[in-house]
């Protein structure tokens, strides 16, 4: 019996996005339990994930992308036969979303559009800082029209999706505190544990934060 196939096209590689974590990667075991085939189509491979945020590197980095973009324009010819499709976020790093196009409107091919943040406006590394405008933040709103369906995190991003599709669905990010996360901990036990999820792009937002964690320690013991 063929298992039906669900696949997932992210930007990174697995278990090295926060994002990636909470909206698919935690389901995709159960998921596979329930007889689904899970394939799962990132845009940088373990290795380039180290290469894209080093200083300099020019040629290095070239080489690496122009290689992704290779797989990612067959990758489009390798789903012409595919019934599921799930987008996290974008196909490409960077760029104009021409993969996504060519999904969409050449090879008539649905898909459902999934997001968890704000990617239409502004966000990036400071090595990376002067490539800033070839992530064509303007794209989102193409992704989103294109879709057969959207599925948003919050309803900020619901309301924003609604302006350029109408089938949007709000599904909130969640964590797994039974099957995934804190499994062995006691709660009741141990004193209030602050933990923050990211990667070092989006470090600034938690040092935003120093002030107040400064201010609730003084008031309360917490790790």
């Amino acid at each position: 019996m063929n298992k039906t196939k669900i696949h997932i096209i992210a930007p990174y590689p697995f278990g090295k996005a926060p994002s990636q974590r909470f909206r698919f990667e935690q389901y995709v075991t159960l998921l596979e339990k329930e007889g689904f085939n899970v394939q799962f189509h990132p845009f940088h491979s373990e290795k380039g994930w180290e290469i894209i945020y080093k200083k300099g590197a020019f040629t290095q980095k070239s080489v690496y992308l122009i290689a992704c973009f290779i797989r990612r324009f067959l990758l489009c010819f390798q789903l012409f036969n595919a019934q599921h499709i799930f987008i996290h976020r974008e196909m490409s790093h960077i760029g104009p979303p021409v993969f996504e196009w060519l999904l969409a409107k050449v090879l008539r091919k649905q898909y459902i559009f999934d997001f968890d943040d704000a990617i239409w406006l502004p966000n990036y590394s400071e090595v990376n800082k002067k490539y800033n405008r070839l992530k064509c933040y303007w794209k989102t709103k193409h992704l989103i029209k294109w879709a057969h369906q959207v599925v948003a995190g919050n309803d900020y991003l619901a309301s924003f999706a609604q302006q350029y599709n109408h089938n949007v669905q709000l599904i909130p990010t969640t964590i797994d505190t039974v099957n995934t996360h804190c499994l062995t901990v006691n709660h009741n036990t141990k004193k209030v544990v602050i933990g923050w999820t990211g990667t070092h792009t989006t470090m600034h937002y938690l040092s935003a934060l120093y002030p107040v964690i400064e201010r609730l320690e003084k008031i309360y013991d917490f790790e």
